[in-house]
């Protein structure tokens, strides 16, 4: 199977997968639905950890340099942390969340030091997707089967908070509550997809890596 084959069988799966989580949405009684798709439900579980698998196959993807592979994993293990609450541990409330920093009862080193890691970590983010930038296009990665599913994998990421908050914002912002059911579809499509998101990026790494080792393209580490 070639590369192409690959990725077409990925978008089918996917298709079928997201189809899946629709009737789930749609069938399932609440107190089931509720123990997969809430905040503590399997798919929230599973997302951690395929995270942490995706975090620590980076740290073995050579040839990528040493400083990607850390940078990388370190964001994929915060991916996990972040979907677990296992950040919220080690401090009073989310360090991403702007009010946690106003918080009178927090003290100031706990904020010094969450605001550090929360700064650390969008320094992170924001060089690695400054690299993925240019390795999908500058040098020729949106032509090559792995730039395609790096580039879906990011577009739908947006997507997938705006379906999470969605309904929340309608319902404080314009008092619309959507039905139930319709409700229920949208959680499960974003937990369900969220969960998907590390494997697909697996999936693109796995290409990545075929590419530089065959010589495909002209990479640098």
């Amino acid at each position: 199977m070639n590369q192409r084959s690959l990725v077409a069988l990925t978008g089918l799966v996917l298709v079928a997968y997201a189809a899946w989580l629709v009737y789930l949405g749609l069938v399932l009684p609440a107190e089931r639905a509720d123990v997969l798709f809430s905040e503590t439900g399997w798919f929230e579980d599973l997302s951690a950890v395929l995270w942490l698998v995706l975090a620590a196959v980076l740290l073995f993807a050579r040839p990528i340099g040493l400083g990607k592979r850390i940078g990388m994993a370190v964001v994929a293990a915060a991916l996990a942390a972040r979907e677990e609450g296992w950040h919220k541990k080690f401090t009073t409330d989310s360090l991403f969340k702007s009010d946690y920093y106003q918080m009178a009862g927090v003290p100031m080193a706990e904020k010094l030091i969450a605001g550090a890691v929360a700064v650390g970590l969008t320094i992170t983010l924001i060089w690695l997707l400054v690299l993925g930038g240019r390795e999908v296009f500058a040098r020729g990665g949106w032509r090559r089967p792995w730039g395609w599913l790096a580039l879906f994998a990011v577009a739908i990421s947006p997507l997938l908070k705006a379906v999470d908050r969605g309904p929340s914002i309608l319902r404080v912002q314009f008092d619309i509550t959507l039905p139930e059911n319709i409700d229920m579809v949208m959680l499960a499509l974003e937990e369900g997809m969220e969960s998907a998101l590390p494997v697909l990026f697996l999936v693109a790494l796995g290409l990545y890596l075929i590419d530089r080792r065959s010589g495909a393209m002209a990479f640098h580490g």
